[in-house]
């Protein structure tokens, strides 16, 4: 099949095969040297994206292998396809990979519809292969017309900038080589050289979205305004996209000015920084955090963009809104915070009476609460009490009757190092800022509903050295290696 027309550089003598040639080398799409893995399905895009890539594989020193995912939607057909790719593969001397899925159990447990199930499946499929064969590149065979129904589609659903601009030739691992061919030209090439591809008779029915505007909405502009759409929604593609590429670029450089931690799921940013950006600047920030977060975007329209910015200006600290797939936009102290729910963190609840002196050992924490007594009052150490000190002293006659380490209860109070009055420990994590989410799992010395010792953070004044103490008690929290 592709022994005919060979040219002096090995590689057949096609108009097709030479653009597709001049767009790898133009946006860099293959490297010299790379295995690339083909998504073939065995229909006519795929099929001439597997035959164009083999036709140059020794010009580009490339090697070519392929994967195959069987749906099996449809019945027989879907097992021809797959016996199909099988032959065409070894008539091609490509390596190939093949997975059968139930996909519509699949969309359905994962309460998607076929077509996201579809592409979240075969993508993880795609990947999977790659690592196997060691892939540099994963090929998919989207051509022109697939870019104008994107656009398009992206446009219905309701779009920016990035949704208008459709797909990239080259994204990460996954590359698009024939997205500068249009349909009619790919059914040129499968008749030419007589690749027979399979036709998915599904493609022919008005039953996906896509579909329907492939069958419907484009003949329909065409035959209506007497225009050539796709070319036109594709020309609007390249000029957006170079022009979103230039706003990134420097959405980029703010994201990072307002970026005040990033770690495993979640993302922190400065929200004063943050709510004097423009909004629609706002919008790009947030989208950028929630893919840094998730790895997509998928689901995230409009309203939960602006829902989240209106709750970095004007929300309430610890308030939280819910987006799709489990992402949590929360309000903070001077943050805003960006992460992906993935259950409540246990608290490891306890109350443990202090031995005196001695050593306790909280195992649930992995801490030691050291306690020893020192008589009369010899040094200006013991009046140090320092807020965040691991070593404090305490009037030990105050504490007869006994102290117990814990966390938090309902109706806790304490009065905070020399301030003038009690407050409800609640209260006293709010004036201090003390995040929402670490208030449970903060150790507490407490005597009854009297905290002693918010340990890390203050003691309570009531039970402070003073000169009238006899006897003070020391207090040493030692931090266990895990």
């Amino acid at each position: 099949m592709i022994e005919n027309n060979i040219n002096e550089n090995g590689m057949i003598n096609d108009a097709i095969v030479e653009k597709v040639l001049k767009d790898i080398k133009d946006k860099n799409l293959i490297e010299r040297g790379d295995t690339v893995v083909v998504g073939l399905s065995g229909g006519p895009d795929s099929v001439c994206l597997l035959h164009v890539l083999k036709s140059i594989e020794k010009i580009m020193n490339i090697k070519i292998k392929a994967v195959h995912v069987n749906h099996m939607l449809r019945g027989q057909d879907s097992f021809d396809d797959e016996e199909y790719v099988k032959i065409l593969c070894k008539k091609l001397n490509v390596d190939l990979r093949t997975e059968q899925i139930n996909l519509a159990d699949i969309a359905k447990k994962k309460k998607l519809s076929i077509e996201e199930a579809g592409r979240e499946e075969r993508y993880r499929i795609f990947e999977k292969a790659a690592k196997e064969f060691n892939g540099d590149k994963i090929a998919v065979a989207h051509n022109k017309n697939d870019q104008a129904e994107t656009v398009l589609m992206n446009i219905i659903r309701g779009t920016g900038l990035s949704g208008l601009r459709g797909m990239d030739f080259k994204r990460g691992k996954i590359i698009r080589p024939l997205l500068g061919i249009d349909r009619l030209e790919i059914e040129g090439y499968c008749n030419k050289y007589k690749l027979k591809p399979r036709i998915d008779r599904t493609n022919l029915e008005s039953i996906y979205t896509r579909n329907k505007i492939r069958l419907d909405l484009i003949p329909y502009i065409n035959e209506s305004f007497s225009t050539d759409i796709v070319s036109k929604l594709v020309k609007m593609s390249e000029i957006i996209k170079n022009e979103n590429d230039f706003i990134e670029y420097y959405t980029d450089k703010l994201y990072n000015k307002a970026l005040v931690k990033r770690s495993e799921g979640e993302v922190e940013l400065n929200t004063e920084i943050f709510n004097n950006y423009h909004k629609g600047v706002k919008g790009r920030i947030l989208r950028k955090a929630i893919k840094e977060v998730t790895g997509f975007i998928r689901g995230i329209e409009s309203i939960h963009i602006d829902d989240a910015i209106g709750l970095a200006l004007d929300g309430r600290v610890g308030a939280v809104i819910h987006l799709p797939h489990k992402i949590r936009v929360e309000k903070s102290y001077r943050t805003l915070k960006v992460y992906q729910f993935k259950g409540f963190p246990q608290v490891n609840l306890y109350n443990v009476k202090l031995n005196i002196p001695g050593d306790t050992l909280v195992q649930e924490d992995k801490f030691i609460l050291r306690a020893s007594i020192i008589n009369g009052l010899n040094t200006a150490d013991y009046k140090k009490n320092q807020k965040t000190s691991k070593v404090q002293y305490f009037d030990y006659d105050k504490l007869k009757g006994g102290i117990n380490i814990r966390k938090r209860e309902g109706g806790d109070i304490i009065k905070p190092v020399n301030s003038n009055g009690t407050k409800k420990l609640k209260k006293y994590f709010i004036d201090e800022k003390i995040p929402i989410d670490i208030r449970n799992h903060i150790p507490l010395v407490a005597k009854g509903k009297e905290i002693v010792w918010i340990i890390g953070y203050v003691i309570s004044d009531k039970f402070k050295i003073t000169k009238d103490t006899q006897k003070i008690l020391k207090l040493e929290f030692i931090k266990l290696e895990t």
